[in-house]
């Protein structure tokens, strides 16, 4: 039997859907710390945990940054590193659904960008999955909200719409610089931007830490960073609009661990939005073409 070529596209896939549920595992963690300690503590925690992360990862590998075009390196650290600290903003002013909704909106900007500045094409399957699956990230949201309404259109709702705007921005910069460094140099790049933007924040409103809250601050340390390595990484093998169609599901998951961590309430219309999203998905990625038979394939070595 003849081994499958796996298109590249299906290697990033998964890591993508597994990173949208660790991206919602943190803001689980940054939420539970909402009110206890300010936006900038929270922020630099995530970026200390990152750079803890790397200065293990070089040695250990025995390797060096790659940096490429430094101009774009530092560009998806400054990008990455605002809209971080405004997601963690949307999240400490509203609920961990919608500010994950606010902030899961970047795709749509990711693709504009993407498509000036990356000359990449937004297919018509793959606009669709796009819609259909920020569709059903917005029910889910909604269905919630019926039960605990928290959508109000102040700073924390403005913030998490520019947080998307930047995140767009930066994953723009992070996909072209994919083509010539590692996944580790574009991380630290978002690291090392990312704590100098939130330390000011953080030194401006210090609160003393207590030992529970550090757990919670080591929980968002730890998961943001393996998070970000698996998007990072599944980002050199798909384009931003597959990418943003696969992130598409951390509005979902964060609706899931919210009921089952914090008891929010579990609305039908929020499960119904569950299952659109996953749809959208499915149908963005072309996943469920997988579930047909294979066409056969030519005999003989393929062409360079």
């Amino acid at each position: 039997m003849k081994a499958l070529s796996i298109p590249e596209r299906w290697r990033g896939l998964p890591l993508l859907i597994f990173s949208s549920f660790i991206f919602a595992a943190m803001a689980l963690f940054a939420r539970m710390l909402s009110g206890q300690l300010s936006v900038g503590q929270v922020v630099c925690a995530r970026f200390v945990a990152g750079l803890v992360f790397l200065a293990i990862y070089f040695p250990a590998l025995r390797r060096k940054p790659r940096f490429g075009h430094f101009g774009l390196w530092s560009l998806r650290g400054i990008f990455g590193g605002a809209s971080v600290y405004l997601y963690f903003l949307c999240i400490d002013r509203l609920a961990v659904g919608p500010a994950v909704l606010l902030n899961a909106c970047w795709p749509i900007y990711g693709s504009i960008f993407g498509f000036f500045f990356l000359k990449e094409r937004v297919s018509g399957h793959l606009l669709g999955g796009l819609i259909l699956a920020t569709l059903g990230a917005g029910l889910v949201i909604w269905g919630t909200s019926l039960e605990t309404p928290a959508l109000s259109f102040g700073v924390g709702a403005w913030a998490g719409m520019f947080s998307a705007v930047f995140s767009g921005a930066a994953v723009v910069a992070l996909r072209a610089l994919r083509n010539e460094t590692d996944a580790a140099t574009v991380f630290l790049s978002f690291c090392v931007f990312g704590l100098l933007f939130g330390l000011p924040f953080a030194l401006s409103d210090w609160r003393p830490i207590t030992p529970s809250m550090a757990w919670l601050l080591l929980g968002v340390g730890v998961s943001s960073t393996a998070g970000q390595m698996l998007f990072t990484y599944a980002m050199g093998y798909v384009t931003t609009a597959l990418g943003g169609v696969g992130s598409q599901m951390t509005p979902a998951f964060s609706w899931m661990l919210g009921a089952l961590v914090l008891a929010e309430p579990v609305a039908p219309l929020a499960l119904l939005g569950a299952s659109v999203c996953v749809g959208g998905v499915l149908w963005g990625t072309g996943l469920l073409g997988k579930l047909l038979p294979l066409e056969p394939q030519p005999s003989g070595r393929p062409s360079p």
